[in-house]
């Protein structure tokens, strides 16, 4: 009997090598110049605090009038206070938050937004002019801001980079003021005449913010500190539900059948927490960031109005249904959750839509399955659905749970968010101009053949 050959190497099946990181295709141009770190500093966090007050505030009258045209006021209202946080973030965003022009005229901003905050409770005929008058002065601030920041860079010119600063800077300033007037004007107003003058000047502002492309592409605000500052900004979303969810719980007796909706409410918002915060959510803006796109970054940043607005009524839905009962309120309690919720949903699977947009950029968005749209639509397919379920509060909360989960199961087992989080990486590596990090090689077992040698077993017979 012949003896049988020795296997050669190429009859040995290879392993199958280990997934690579995500990497950026070579045909993608590579940022010009490296990004240098930006967090938010002490007074930014301070700032955001204030905003704490504000949607507290914003809340309690969205829960004292929510007719059509209570809703209506509340949504002019956030939209203003929101407009004041986006201004100011921006502005730290393009020009650093280490600034004199910066620093000083944050904390006299910190002064306005407080009273904003004031003002926002109350009859339009007697807070009205007050909140006009305040979030005009706010913007005359920003304004005085971006023309302290001309100065400077005028008087401190460094690199072509520095030109184009002022030059958006300028811009920012003439652009913004006359909202701003619009907005003083406004304090002498009747009521009616007065909302739409604030929607004008909103208006304004927001043309102006879509203007003067070609500055803003060099000027862009640092990425990771606009992803940071909105994510901050999300978690006082956040926040302000679980204050309506205590308030509500307060008015109960403490026992655990009376607190049930109120722990499920918590649950709730720890889920909408995670379907957040769970995913890498700065991508479109690192790829706006290096290939000086401004639509992209603008639509990823406004996006997150109605989510941080939503966000706001769903703690008012859940926090009035948890302390009145009764048919009629459990009636009132579905349909603000299931509005709420479903622009949530929407909102989420918008900007998942965004990343993938980004990632078509980099050639990878046909590679990818997609599961967390079709867990954020179905969501809210199933969340409308249930307005018409007779629940009661306890029941809709459990169900409005049970949607959440669901979703976020999905969320979490989507094979699209890995690469996203890992492309992610690769780009935030490329900004900062780091060398992409390479695996560690396996530590060899005692034994293991030296790379590149094969161990052969005794051929048979010797």
């Amino acid at each position: 009997m012949t003896a049988r050959a020795p296997e050669t190497p190429a009859e040995i099946p290879a392993e199958k090598p280990a997934e690579k990181p995500a990497e950026i295709p070579a045909e993608i141009p590579r940022a010009a110049e490296p990004i240098k770190e930006q967090r938010a500093s002490w007074l930014e966090l301070f700032f955001d605090l204030i905003f704490v007050t504000a949607l507290d505030q914003l809340a309690r009258r969205l829960t004292k009038d929510d007719s059509l045209r209570g809703v209506g006021i509340f949504t002019l209202m956030f939209v203003a206070i929101w407009w004041a946080w986006v201004g100011n973030t921006i502005f730290a965003g393009r020009y650093g938050n280490e600034g004199a022009a910066y620093r000083w005229g944050t904390t006299i901003q910190l002064v306005s937004v407080g009273g904003l905050a004031l003002g926002v409770l109350g009859d339009l005929a007697d807070v009205g002019g007050f909140f006009g008058l305040l979030f005009g002065a706010n913007r005359l601030i920003l304004v005085g801001m971006y023309f302290a920041q001309s100065r400077h860079l005028d008087d401190h010119p460094s690199d072509e980079r520095s030109v184009s600063d002022r030059e958006l800077a300028l811009h920012r300033m003439r652009r913004f003021a006359p909202g701003a007037l619009v907005w003083l004007a406004s304090a002498w107003l009747p009521v009616g005449l007065q909302q739409l003058a604030w929607g004008a000047a909103l208006g304004l502002d927001v043309l102006a913010s879509l203007s003067d492309r070609r500055a803003q592409s060099h000027a862009m605000p640092h990425p990771e500190h606009l992803s940071e500052r909105v994510g901050l900004l999300t978690i006082i979303s956040l926040g302000a539900v679980i204050t309506e969810i205590i308030g509500g719980a307060g008015a109960q007796p403490l026992r655990v059948l009376d607190q049930l909706p109120s722990l499920i409410s918590l649950l709730i918002t720890v889920a909408l927490f995670k379907l957040y915060f769970d995913e890498a959510r700065g991508l479109p803006v690192l790829l706006a960031h290096r290939d000086g796109k401004v639509g992209p970054l603008l639509a990823w940043l406004y996006a997150h109005l109605p989510l941080n607005l939503a966000i706001t009524a769903l703690g008012v839905g859940l926090g009035h249904g948890i302390a009145v009962t009764g048919a009629k309120a459990d009636e009132h309690e579905r349909q603000v959750v299931a509005v709420a919720l479903s622009l949530i949903f929407l909102n989420l699977a918008a900007l998942r839509l965004l990343t993938r947009y980004a990632l078509g950029q980099l050639g990878l968005g046909r590679v990818l399955r997609d599961r967390s749209v079709w867990a954020m639509s179905l969501g809210t397919l199933a969340v409308i659905l249930l307005v018409y379920a007779p629940l009661s509060t306890l029941e809709h909360q459990a169900s409005v749970l049970a949607v959440c989960g669901l979703a976020l199961l999905v969320f979490w087992r989507d094979p699209a968010r890995q690469r996203i989080g890992e492309t992610q990486e690769a780009v935030t590596q490329e900004l900062r101009g780091e060398e992409p990090q390479s695996e560690e090689p396996q530590s060899k077992e005692p034994g293991d053949a030296p790379p590149g040698e094969i161990d052969q077993a005794p051929t048979p017979g010797t």
